[in-house]
């Protein structure tokens, strides 16, 4: 990154321990050409299934804060 110039924040994503232990798990099932797709939703994070055309629940660090009581 240059100093001084900021590029637009286009999403932020939360991990838990659990979500980056599943990933390490299941990457080489998931992994297209050695990286990880996750796709980022309202619901949560999803990693793409390549084969099947679907998706994988990853999961959601923390609940929205309109969902928390």
């Amino acid at each position: 990154m240059t100093p001084g110039i900021r590029e637009p924040k286009l999403a932020t994503a939360e991990f838990s321990r659990d979500m980056v232990e599943t990933m390490l798990n299941y990457f080489d099932a998931y992994a297209d050409e050695g990286v990880l797709k996750v796709e980022v939703t309202s619901w949560g994070l999803w990693l793409p299934n390549k084969v099947t055309g679907g998706r994988q629940f990853l999961g959601l660090a923390k609940l929205p804060d309109g969902l928390r009581q």
